[in-house]
């Protein structure tokens, strides 16, 4: 296994996130194959993104009628693409800097050795921000990415049409545990370590806006996202802006009256 892994992100619900976390990587990566995939958006949202995508991104469709779950998008993407090793980037992860030296040195010490999964070196819950590598080519067959326990939910597939019940609870184990646990016994597990990683943002909490509001004690973390979303949205190119999902806004707009953001 040699040669330059592609970059892939999953697009999900907002066109704009997804678009910012693009073109920054193809401002910031040389000759890199560019995947993006988009999920949680009507037909007609997927379509509006399209003209606006960086030269040379290929789009993987992902049927609209699948769980929407991070988890499955990620397997859809493994076999979809079984012969490459594959960079999988936050969808609101935006990089400052050129990355293309971190990714060569990355990729040589994992193709030199039978590694399956690459990881951030975080105390994290959410194991697989912002970045995480994977080899479909040496992937166990049978070994889930799934969450334990793993549920559908329309709200995944649809957040403009379904809502969150806002429990924020974290799964038994988070989406790729198991499938680290079980690698890591067998040695094809390796970490980096996140001060290395090229310098970025990562906006955070896209999610909120997909339930209701949450009780007081969420408050300060409920505002702190807001305010960053709001800042997000205004610094975004009008024309990006134009494009982005409508109902998504509308509750971005609901939260900052209610929490006085």
């Amino acid at each position: 296994m040699n040669g330059r892994s592609p970059l892939v992100v999953i697009s999900w619900w907002s066109n704009c996130l997804g678009l910012a976390c693009l073109h920054a990587l193809a401002a910031h990566t040389r000759q890199r194959p560019l995947y993006l995939v988009q999920v949680g958006k009507s037909a007609a949202q997927r379509a509006r993104l399209r003209p606006f995508l960086p030269p040379g991104v290929q789009e993987l469709a992902y049927p609209d009628t699948a769980p929407a779950e991070h988890s499955r998008v990620i397997a859809y993407v493994v076999a979809a693409l079984p012969t490459a090793s594959l960079w999988f980037i936050d969808h609101d992860v935006f990089w400052q800097e050129d990355g293309e030296g971190w990714l060569e040195t990355a990729d040589a010490r994992l193709h030199a050795a039978p590694y399956c999964l690459c990881l951030p070196a975080t105390n994290s819950p959410a194991i697989t921000q912002p970045a995480f590598w994977v080899s479909p080519a040496r992937w166990p067959a049978g070994l889930s990415f799934d969450a334990i326990p793993f549920q559908a939910r329309p709200e995944a597939r649809r957040p403009d049409l379904y809502r969150f019940d806002g429990a924020m609870q974290m799964p038994v184990q988070d989406t790729l545990a198991h499938a680290r646990d079980r690698l890591s016994a067998q040695g094809q597990v390796v970490t980096y370590n996140l001060a290395d990683f090229p310098r970025h943002t990562h906006l955070g909490g896209l999610y909120l806006l997909a339930g209701p509001l949450l009780p007081d004690a969420w408050r300060d973390w409920m505002q702190a996202t807001v305010d960053r979303l709001n800042r997000f949205f205004a610094d975004c190119p009008p024309a990006w802006r134009a494009i982005e999902e409508p109902v998504l806004l509308q509750r971005l707009q609901t939260f900052t009256e209610a929490l006085h953001v």
